[in-house]
């Protein structure tokens, strides 16, 4: 395994997104809208969730994915319905709930790869 990864389980990696491009095995694709460094995460298509070392809400995103790993496919579609009914999210409250989507966007991801 590269040093520059971090393996935090099986379907979530973290690594700083500016080196990606010289590790080989990561697909990758550089988003010509926004700098590496302000890009939070990337969705691979096989269900892998690239976490980006260089963003300032690292920290953040790596405790948050963790434990929405670890809820069931229920409790996060409550959630997002929840969500919904929020007509003026401030910012923690959508940043929240893009995590939701992008965790059962990625459990989609991993049932379709089987």
């Amino acid at each position: 395994m590269n040093k520059n990864i971090e393996v935090i389980n099986d379907n979530l990696w973290a690594v700083k997104f500016s080196l990606i491009p010289y590790i080989p095995g990561i697909d990758y694709k550089p988003d010509t809208t926004i700098p590496a460094f302000m890009e939070p995460c990337r969705l691979a298509e096989d269900g892998l969730l690239l976490l980006n070392k260089e963003h300032q809400n690292y920290s953040l995103l790596k405790d948050s994915f963790q434990k929405l790993a670890k809820k069931n496919y229920t409790w996060l579609k409550k959630e997002v319905k929840r969500g919904s009914r929020i007509r003026s999210k401030n910012e923690v409250q959508t940043f929240y709930y893009n995590m939701i989507h992008i965790e059962l966007e990625r459990r989609e991801k991993l049932k379709r790869k089987r």
